[in-house]
């Protein structure tokens, strides 16, 4: 059955060939095949072979010179988004991880919230303040603009001491949030003059595609290819006068 296999194979090839050959040689079996005409089949397959490679060389030199230009497209781009990214992240950071929660305040790393509401840490007071007649803590948490929140805390449910750790590490982190938001004001200038350097720098890309106009226009005004089809129509001349077929 393999070795069916194989003829059925070795036979189909050779069938392609055949046709193959008598469709680049036009005109029947003897121009196609004999000895007598090869010159006349090589000056034929030198002819297109030339178009060929010409064709191919210049397909190459434009698609790199293309390509060229989309890699610096690309790295521009990539740039400008990066610093675009960074920038954003510095402007509006998140909550970040929770760091502890209390009754109805949970603090964050970078803000905090009361009751759902989402307070920036940079900028905030913390006051503990412990009711006279009840066993009752209070936690005010005011911000930059002076408006005040306000938790309770039961005595029975939170204690005094845990009340007051807690209002000591919210303030605290109030604090480092003021010097975070300092440090956090000069890398966003720093970002915002390599997003402006960034946004300027397209001159790798003007230089790529002046590269592929010029590559464009030396092979629109190169005379190699049209001598080599003139060459070409030649040999299909040549080829139609002696079989009456002209080949493509």
């Amino acid at each position: 059955m393999i070795a069916i296999w194989w003829v059925v194979v070795v036979v189909t090839m050779g069938v392609w060939w055949t046709l193959w050959r008598l469709f680049r040689y036009p005109g029947g079996w003897e121009y196609a095949f004999h000895k007598e005409h090869r010159e006349e089949r090589k000056a034929l397959e030198d002819a297109r072979g030339a178009v060929r490679e010409l064709r191919r060389t210049a397909r190459s030199e434009t698609w790199r010179a293309r390509a060229a230009v989309k890699r610096a497209e690309w790295a521009y781009r990539r740039r400008v988004r990066r610093a675009e990214s960074e920038l954003e992240q510095l402007r509006t950071p998140d909550r970040g991880a929770r760091v502890e929660q209390l009754g109805g305040i949970s603090l964050h790393e970078h803000t905090v919230l009361v009751a759902d509401e989402e307070l920036p840490l940079a900028g905030l007071q913390v006051r503990f303040e412990l009711a006279r007649s009840a066993h009752v803590s209070y936690v005010y948490i005011t911000q930059p603009d002076g408006r005040e929140r306000m938790e309770r805390y039961e005595g029975k449910e939170f204690p005094e001491a845990a009340v007051r750790r807690f209002s000591v590490q919210i303030q605290n982190a109030a604090v480092a949030a003021n010097r975070l938001q300092e440090r956090r004001a000069g890398d966003i200038c720093t970002l915002e003059a390599e997003l402006r350097e960034a946004r300027k720098a397209t001159e790798p890309i003007v230089v790529a595609q002046e590269r592929l106009e010029k590559t464009r226009a030396r092979h629109g005004s190169d005379l190699k290819l049209p001598q080599a089809r003139a060459a070409l129509d030649d040999a299909r001349n040549v080829w139609q006068d002696l079989t009456g077929r002209r080949p493509l």
